[in-house]
């Protein structure tokens, strides 16, 4: 029965998904050490209220901002000024992330009556669209099967 109940601690440590690398009595692997990895560094956090979530999504520029589209996902606590999340993309290409500050943690990124942004967000290549949301040749970005940095800059 032991041994049972080690294969499934195996098989958990194991589908727990590219976001999760983590070796035995080493804790969390580097950024750097995971292959096709974006560090997204995000900068002009207004406060540590709430989460901070990040989202990576693929080339195709119709799932684009949509949940379906979304290939990782990854929430961390808030921290006022800067705070760090890696993203592990699938395999080498092209992608774009969208950050946002959900200072209510309810989940979601709340917008304003007028259907404008309530939250802090931001998205790859710090694109500065008006009255529309940025398309993903705004935000699109490449990934080697090595580690990128990409800065982003929130916006309230």
């Amino acid at each position: 029965m032991r041994w049972l109940r080690g294969w499934i601690g195996v098989v958990i440590l194991l589908a727990s998904g590219p976001g999760i690398a983590a070796t035995a009595n080493q804790g969390p692997q580097p950024c750097e050490q995971i292959a096709n990895s974006v560090l997204i560094q995000v900068q002009g956090v207004h406060s540590s209220q709430g989460t901070l979530v990040a989202e990576l999504y693929g080339d195709t520029a119709s799932d684009f901002l949509k949940k379906a589209g979304r290939i990782v996902r990854e929430r961390v606590a808030a921290r006022s000024g800067s705070v760090s999340v890696c993203l592990a993309a699938p395999r080498p290409g092209v992608y774009a992330v969208v950050v946002y500050h959900d200072e209510n943690d309810n989940h979601r990124f709340d917008r304003a009556w007028n259907g404008l942004p309530a939250e802090g967000f931001g998205v790859s290549n710090n694109p500065r669209p008006f009255m529309r949301p940025p398309t993903l040749a705004e935000a699109a970005f490449e990934v080697g099967s090595g580690h990128r940095v990409m800065k982003i800059e929130l916006r309230y």
